[in-house]
């Protein structure tokens, strides 16, 4: 049975470094598919410019409700923002999800989807930033009738070893059950494409060649998507995010000799969703 492996750059638009450094990643490594920020300034110039440049490259949205503003209009989705009508950071959004209007959920998330279609892309899938679409059943019902209505794929909710995930493990306990059982079977029971697992454990201090080779040299049968966060350093990333250096560590290893040597002995077919779909 052949390894097929989807490795998805998260935050495309993150900053226009981050964006270069996507698009370099999958030009020059194994990088294969990306989801991009779609509330954020400049972001779909990005996406429009992968379009016309890099049709290789499978382009999705990144369900966003964590960072920025919301592509909706504030007054239409009031118990998503704070008082500075920015969206909350993931442990106080988690932590109000009983205060969020779900419907709220639903018309932002439309919103961000139909920007990126404004652009021109095809929509190959969708995931969330930080994770949020598993933080409320809910929510993540909603991601699923997203996915269903634009047929596209859509990120496993959680790894197998999520209990020691540095993202997940942010989680309130309840979260962490929902996304680690139910939310897997609710996938299940709708005809959208997906993969057989996902990968998180390249990611900070991890986010080396040594870890990368590990996962592919172990590499299961069937279909993984690896999550990874490459980027080129710039200003902007630099003074906004928590998670900047280490971008250019995850690019180096995607884009090393040898990790394009160890796909390619050990049989690995890099491939999107939306060619998954299409050949199943």
């Amino acid at each position: 049975m052949t390894r097929f492996l989807v490795v998805n750059a998260d935050d495309f638009g993150r900053s226009r470094g981050v964006s270069a450094g996507i698009v370099e990643a999958h030009l020059h490594g194994l990088v294969s598919t990306t989801t991009a920020l779609m509330n954020l300034a400049g972001t779909g110039l990005d996406v429009a410019q992968a379009v016309r440049e890099v049709p290789s490259l499978g382009l999705g949205v990144h369900l966003n409700l964590t960072l920025g503003r919301p592509v909706s209009p504030p007054a239409a989705v009031p118990t998503l923002i704070s008082e500075d009508g920015g969206f909350w950071p993931p442990d106080a959004l988690a932590a109000r999800c009983a205060n969020v209007d779900p419907e709220q959920v639903r018309r932002e998330w439309r919103a961000q989807v139909e920007a990126f279609l404004a652009t021109g892309a095809a929509l190959d899938h969708l995931d969330s930033h930080h994770h949020a679409a598993v933080f409320a059943p809910a929510w993540w019902n909603i991601a699923l009738g997203l996915a269903a209505e634009y047929s596209c794929g859509v990120r496993p909710p959680a790894p197998a070893d999520v209990k020691d995930d540095i993202l997940f493990s942010r989680f309130p306990e309840a979260a962490r059950r929902f996304a680690a059982s139910e939310a897997g079977e609710m996938v299940s029971r709708h005809s959208i494409q997906t993969a057989d697992r996902l990968v998180t454990r390249f990611y900070g201090r991890a986010a080396d060649l040594g870890t990368l080779l590990s996962i592919l040299d172990a590499l299961p049968e069937g279909s993984t998507e690896l999550m990874c966060h490459p980027g080129r350093l710039d200003h902007a990333l630099a003074s906004e995010s928590g998670y900047a250096g280490e971008r250019e560590a995850e690019l180096a290893a995607l884009t090393s000799a040898q990790a394009r040597s160890a796909l390619q002995r050990a049989g690995i077919r890099l491939t999107t969703y939306r060619s998954m779909a299409a050949a199943s």
